[in-house]
């Protein structure tokens, strides 16, 4: 059964009431994959990591307690207060930064960041290649960047949600965005249950 289009509106962009009922239940959901993606991140000592579309923030105080220091960067201010109510007290301690933006409009300075990773975002996006360049502008030469989507490739998701609101994408799509966004050493693996996981290293600026 497809996801009912006013849901899927919500899962882009939560708003409202409904968009905290939303932010618990993506919460529960995007646990399990969350988990992987922070064990395929590294997370080191001393990184500087970015989360592009935290939603409930959960996810940045693994990061944080890993490196040390996290900024997540959500364009909707109900997931923005929800993340800095999670993460409330390592904001507090100077480790967590919760800002709204978007993937055109990261409000950070240029080579900021070690590392980026964002999770079920790439949908949302209204132009691929131009939210990978703006997250190139804010990783360091040699910074990776690891992105966790559902694949056009993969019927059974793409049945169950709505095109109004998800822009599904190849894999060979992804990859070509990122090459011409300034990333090197694109490998694109696919988990068992379909989900891929894309790892690129940003060039070094010309």
């Amino acid at each position: 059964m497809a996801k009912p289009e006013f849901i899927a509106r919500q899962s882009a962009h939560p708003t409202g009431l409904l968009g905290h009922v939303v932010a618990r239940i993506m919460a529960l959901d995007t646990a399990a994959v969350n988990r992987r993606v922070l064990e395929v991140l590294e997370a080191k000592p001393g990184e500087r990591i970015l989360e592009l579309g935290c939603g409930h923030g959960r996810a940045l105080r693994r990061v944080a307690e890993a490196s040390g220091y996290a900024v997540g960067v959500d364009p909707s201010p109900v997931m923005c207060g929800v993340a800095k109510r999670h993460n409330r007290r390592v904001i507090e301690a100077g480790r967590v930064r919760v800002e709204r933006g978007d993937c055109q409009h990261i409000p950070e300075p240029d080579a900021s960041f070690d590392k980026v990773f964002s999770v079920h975002t790439l949908y949302f996006w209204p132009d691929l290649q131009e939210g990978l360049r703006e997250i190139r502008r804010v990783l360091r030469s040699g910074g990776d960047l690891l992105l966790a989507f559902h694949s056009s490739e993969n019927p059974d998701i793409a049945a169950h949600l709505p095109t109004s609101v998800y822009e599904l994408r190849r894999d060979e799509e992804v990859a070509d965005a990122l090459e011409r966004s300034g990333f090197a050493e694109i490998s694109i693996t696919i988990e068992p249950d379909g989900l891929r996981m894309a790892r690129a290293r940003a060039k070094e600026s010309a």
